[in-house]
Parts: structure tokens; sequence; C-alpha cells
């Protein structure tokens, strides 16, 4: 029999000294796409469902295609630093969902990355945490031997624990779900767990925080995701003054008015690229409608805008959709 080799990565250059890439690792909603129940009973939701030309629903053509863009996990993004000084790169999470097992399998391989340095929670809903327990597969560790016998674990390649960041209300709730990676870690000696197990430190941080993660600038701002229920909107890197390249808003009914005046202030620099919530095309309690996502990109101006969290049945099918959008940027 040929023995099993690993597929070698993608070879993508790194990010040059100082800058970022962003990787998506899913765009759709909490169901994911295509939706379980609609595959199961055969139908899409009638009165809602947006067909293709070909007059397949997005459902249909996901399942009939392995490799369709209509393919959606649950929405998370993955970025690639390197420090202004060099060093290896550094990779960042946001949210760790229902699907990050299926999600980190389909897209870390094709960059070569095998673990995070941080992840960031934007809430406490399960298709933005209910993921954290399979960190541990991303965190190697190797063993620490004394007189032939292991007497604890540390992290392959050096550090510390893996960073959760989010505000006290999320970092609460994963506390709640996962109590038994939450809790104080036993140590064999400073810097060396006793058990291998995942080594998580959860960092508190105020809606509106500035900080370092991994070296990389973020800039954190509250949006209200149905009621006034806080989710956490990122603003990545900087340029100029004030400004951040790169802006992700990944669930979001309304904007408090204080930020929606710092965003302002923010599209006055420039912003290169917006991600943003769009669920469906018909209004939502709790997520932008397509129609709600074109006022606030018509509003900031970003120089390119990309659209998340997307119930492909209600909205359209990729290659369709971008087409229409295209269509209607020309003509305004």
């Amino acid at each position: 029999a040929t023995p099993f080799r690993w597929p070698a990565p993608e070879v993508l250059p790194p990010p040059c000294a100082g800058g970022f890439d962003v990787l998506v690792l899913g765009s759709g909603n909490s169901p994911s796409a295509p939706q379980l129940g609609h595959v199961l009973r055969r139908r899409c939701k009638p009165g809602s469902v947006v067909r293709k030309s070909d007059g397949l629903t997005v459902c249909e053509e996901a399942m009939a295609n392995p490799a369709s863009k209509n393919r959606r996990f649950n929405v998370a993004i993955l970025l690639r630093y390197t420090s202004s000084e060099g060093g290896p790169v550094r990779h960042i999470m946001v949210d760790a969902g229902k699907t990050m097992r299926q999600a980190v399998l389909a897209a870390f391989p094709r960059v070569g990355a095998e673990t995070i340095d941080a992840l960031l929670i934007t809430h406490g809903h399960a298709d933005a945490m209910l993921g954290i327990d399979d960190l541990r597969d991303l965190q190697e560790m190797r063993e620490v031997r004394e007189d032939g016998k292991i007497v604890g674990f540390v992290p392959v390649g050096g550090g510390g624990p893996m960073q959760i960041i989010s505000n006290r209300d999320t970092l609460e709730r994963v506390k709640d779900t996962f109590p038994y990676l939450c809790g104080d870690v036993e140590m064999a000696r400073p810097g060396v767990v006793l058990r291998r197990t995942a080594w998580l430190e959860l960092k508190e941080v105020s809606d509106n925080d500035a900080l370092s993660v991994a070296g990389l600038p973020v800039r954190l701002f509250p949006v209200w995701h149905g009621g006034t229920y806080i989710s956490l909107g990122f603003a990545f890197g900087r340029k100029g003054d004030g400004g951040h390249p790169f802006v992700y808003i990944s669930d979001v009914k309304e904007l408090p008015p204080a930020t929606m005046v710092w965003l302002e202030q923010v599209a006055q620099v420039g912003i290169e690229v917006l991600m943003l919530d769009c669920l469906s095309r018909r209004t939502h309690t709790s997520h932008f409608s397509l129609d709600e996502s074109l006022d606030l990109i018509r509003c900031l101006r970003p120089a390119r805008a990309l659209l998340t969290g997307l119930c492909s049945c209600d909205v359209g099918d990729h290659d369709e959709v971008n087409a229409e959008l295209a269509a209607l940027r020309a003509s305004e």
C-alpha cells in the first residue's frame, strides 16, 4: 500500500514586516450553510428563499457541490501578523463557534498555521464560542522530564497560556460553559502545567479598550446585537491619525451613538476593508439586513466592503449576489 503523506500546505508568503492579512474561516449564520433542517426536509423556508438563476436554492447547490462558495461555517476570521522587527508570524483568531473545528481543518493547513496566539470573542452566543473546547488541539505541548519521569508539560516554542480576550459578560459565559477549562490550572512549577490540557488565560477588557494582541494594535468598540445586548467590533492595525485599515463587525442590529461617531471619525482617515454583518434581505431582530448593511457602507465609504454572517438562502448565491452588488456600486 502507498504510505500516507500529509498534504503540503499552500505556500503563502508571510505578511510584510509590520503588516497583517486576514483569512475568512467562516461567513455563515449560526446554523451555517447548507442548513441542516433545509437539507433533511428537502426544502428551504418558503416565502424568504432566494433562488439562483438556474432555479436551485443555495442549500441545494451547496449540497450538490462540495467546493461551493455557498458552503459557510460560523462567522470567524484568522489574522496573520508579522512584527515590524520581523520574527515568526503570529496568529489571532476571532470567534470559535460551533463549526470551529471544521473551519480550522479546512483553512489552517492551506497557510501552514498550527496554532493561535490569542482568541478574541465578540459575544457569548454558541456560534461565537462553543468551539473553545477544541482549543486544546491548537496548543501543542511537550513533556518535561526529570529523572526519566514526566513531571509536566510546557507549550512547544515556549511562551505561556493561550489568551482568550473579551468583555466581562462574555468571559462569564465562557466560564459557565467550560468550567473544566477555565478553573485554576495545576502547576508542577512556574511555567510547567501538571497535566496535558488546554492552558488558557482569560483576559477581561472593556468594551472600548485599545490593546496590543500578539503585537497587533486592536481597538474594541461595542455594537448592539438585538436590544442593548453588546457584541464587540474590532478595528485592527493603525492608519494615519486615528485610522484603522481593517474594521470588523460580525453581529450587529444597531450602533450605539458613541460608536457611530467614532466610526465616522475613523472613516475620515479611511477604512481599507470593512467586514460587516448581513443576515438576510429581510429585517431581523438582532442582525443587519442587506439594506441596513449597505446604508452603513455608504456612510463609512470603505475602499472595500465584505459581507458576513449570511443566511445564504435568504441572501442568494455567492457569485450572483457579488455581481448584483458590483452593478449597484457602479450605478452609485
